[in-house]
């Protein structure tokens, strides 16, 4: 779990295993990355696609 004033509240499924400062440190540099923005984008693109689809129309959520 990362909380802190840049992420705000991060959780981490770890499984039980207590992330040390080094391992806590790498997922807020992936975190950072240019490579999650790209993730984050095409998630979002995904997203709008499904909303703006027919089947969504007929579909209960």
């Amino acid at each position: 779990m990362i909380n802190d004033e840049e992420f705000g509240y991060v959780h981490i499924n770890t499984g039980g295993k207590k992330l040390s400062d080094e391992e806590v440190e790498e997922a807020k540099e992936f975190l950072r990355s240019k490579k999650i923005e790209r993730i984050i984008k095409k998630s979002d693109e995904s997203h709008r696609r499904v909303m703006e689809s027919k089947i969504t129309d007929r579909t209960k959520m």
